[in-house]
């Protein structure tokens, strides 16, 4: 299952459900942290920090202004409203549901009771092609006020915080209905009138409105009469989790001081220092890859919420653009709830002389794959020796990596790999859709698209090297007018081909169809390709390498010294022991990942050792 997914929803829907909370979430801001957001991108996060503070506070056509009562950049609101229009969504006012508490003259709803003023809530309509409303969100608001009362809110706010941390037993658990009580009485009427159920709301919120959220979700069963119990529910940097692992996607950076800050709902010495635990609900390993995670001088100290600076790593505009790279990532279907996968987030001062890379820092110590996601700039990603999952997306991006089972996807621009190597080391295939496949001398194998060009470092004269550029060809590789050659192979077509192996040894690519592939007695790749294939070990030390959805493939003749490797399969990198996906089955051995599956003809489940099956 990906990241995101949800309780009993496909993917498809979990997609959707992530985006629609997330919009919700966002438009309870209003666009309040513009200014800050901006000012970081512009200017960065050391010496000129105060540069972002100014900028912020004095307004401007990017910036939201932080005086109170006076909004600077006006068009801040026409803007978030623009957004949330265009995710699907309507603001309903509180004369739409009949209720009578406090509202804005934005026609946000304000807190019913007192010490619970401040919270702030908005509740949106999604409406089908006939106008009939289809659906309800709510959308819960962080710490921080509105323009008009910033300050004063924001004080308001910190108070709610601190008392769900230390305050009376239950305060966090009961948030939602000592601010909101009588008006989710009126909005479980409004959906009843108009034909919708639980299920058919979605509630959102970041920070303080995570906890929102999760106190919605923990009351659902026992008050509302129920209505609320089967709705769907995402938070994004929620200090709290609702005791329901089930009920609550709690979704936020690893390295973000409030997330996960408080102990389910209760404060505790890790509040102060690392609190970085796996949660049942939560996703426990995405990392805000910007210029404070990236600094040495600045990760002195554990980002917690008592170090200041580490809250930039709690932006609700880097959840917006980080983790919505993620979901639409190459290799998002690849991905599982607690998958290490490092965004990018560098301002523009940093992110040309910055590598993202794993850095693991303040955090439990990672495992599995890595995955790292660039930005629509030009990045330095840099994978690490395990297995990782690279993607560049816009900018001309530079990649380069330690070894290990990899996939490299340079995404739009012009991309360069950095080999750190000469090209005699590395063995360099290409199938015929243009897909290159660079083995190492250790046997590591990086599959990488969308990459145009390849840094090789070559001797020269005696005690030095220099890098050369290769730009890759359908024919080769070019270098000043020098074409070297790919390894040899043979690619079949989109039908059912047959290709047999030469003496000395081909990667055997069979693309689409329903391949056979005839290994010869020397060193083979085979790469069936998607179809159901039939891959026929000739002898040697053979490898058999399948990604993606490769369907249901048969291997004849495996032996001991072969080796089968799956990358960027179906549960691959939430269950990396091959033996989670291992059955006997008569006298063969199946290995199933998710749809797909390879049976290893007469080969016996018994048989088969760690060292020849590689899970990326």
């Amino acid at each position: 299952m990906p990241v995101f997914d949800y309780r009993n929803l496909d993917s498809t829907a979990s997609k959707a459900l992530y985006s629609d909370a997330m919009a919700l979430s966002l438009y309870a801001y209003h666009g309040i942290d513009n200014g800050f957001a901006v000012g970081y991108q512009q200017y960065g996060f050391g010496l000129g920090l105060p540069a972002t503070l100014i900028k912020a506070l004095i307004g401007g056509t990017d910036s939201q202004g932080a005086i109170p009562g006076l909004p600077w950049n006006p068009d801040s609101e026409a803007q978030a409203l623009a957004a949330v229009k265009a995710a699907g969504w309507t603001p309903i006012s509180a004369q739409q549901l009949g209720y009578q508490g406090s509202t804005d003259f934005r026609g946000t709803i304000h807190g019913e009771t007192a010490g619970y003023t401040s919270a702030q809530v908005e509740i949106l309509g999604k409406y089908d092609a006939a106008g009939q409303l289809s659906g309800l969100g709510i959308a819960f608001r962080g710490t921080s006020g509105p323009r008009e009362n910033l300050i004063g809110d924001t004080i308001s706010d910190a108070i709610n915080d601190l008392m769900a941390a230390i305050g009376p037993a239950d305060y966090a658990k009961n948030y939602a209905a000592n601010a909101f009580g009588r008006l989710f009485e009126d909005v479980a009427r409004f959906a009843k009138a108009n034909g919708l159920s639980g299920t058919d709301i979605t509630v959102s919120g970041h920070s303080l409105g995570g906890l929102g959220v999760n106190s919605l979700a923990e009351l659902s069963n026992e008050k509302w009469g129920g209505f609320y119990k089967d709705a769907r529910y995402v938070a994004f940097a929620s200090p709290t989790q609702a005791s329901d692992s089930s009920k609550v996607l709690n979704i936020g950076y690893e390295n973000d001081p409030v997330f996960r800050a408080l102990n389910g709902s209760k404060a505790d010495w890790a509040t102060f220092g690392v609190h970085d635990a796996a949660k049942p609900s939560s996703t426990d390993n995405i990392v805000n890859f910007n210029d404070h995670y990236a600094s040495d001088a600045w990760n002195l100290l554990p980002y917690s919420i008592a170090n200041i600076v580490t809250w930039l790593s709690h932006l609700p505009t880097a959840y917006g653009d980080g983790l919505g790279r993620v979901l639409n990532s190459t290799f998002y279907e690849w991905t599982a709830k607690d998958s290490t996968i490092i965004v990018s987030n560098l301002s523009d001062v940093t992110r040309g002389s910055t590598w993202v890379e794993d850095l693991n820092r303040n955090a439990e110590t990672h495992k599995g794959s890595t995955f790292i996601i660039g930005s629509e700039a030009g990045d330095l990603i840099q994978g690490g020796r395990g297995n990782d999952y690279l993607e560049g997306r816009g900018g001309n991006d530079t990649f380069r990596d330690e070894g290990g089972y990899n996939l490299i996807d340079g995404g739009a621009g012009h991309d360069t790999l950095t080999l750190g190597q000469a090209l005699g080391n590395v063995d360099i295939a290409r199938d015929g859709n243009g897909t290159l496949y660079l083995r190492d001398a250790a046997g590591g194998i990086s599959l990488v698209n969308q990459v145009e060009t390849l840094v090789s470092k070559e001797s020269s004269l005696v005690f030095f090297s220099k890098e050369v550029s290769h730009q890759i060809d359908p024919a080769g590789l070019l270098s000043s007018g020098k074409l070297h050659a790919y390894a040899a192979s043979q690619s079949g077509t989109a039908g059912n081909d047959g290709l047999t192996a030469s003496a000395q040894g081909d990667w055997l690519f069979g693309l689409d169809g329903n391949d056979h592939l005839q290994g010869g007695r020397s060193n083979d790749v085979f790469v069936g390709g998607a179809g159901n294939d039939v891959l026929v070990s000739g002898g040697g030390r053979d490898t058999f390498l399948f990604s993606g959805h490769f369907g249901q493939d048969q291997v004849q003749g495996f032996g001991a010294d072969d080796r089968l490797v799956f990358m960027g399969v179906d549960g691959g990198t939430a269950q990396a022991d091959f033996r989670q996906h291992l059955n006997q089955v008569g006298n063969d051995t199946v290995l199933h990942f998710g749809t797909d599956s390879v049976t290893l003809v007469g080969v016996s489940a018994d048989s088969l050792g760690a060292a020849q099956v590689v899970i990326a």
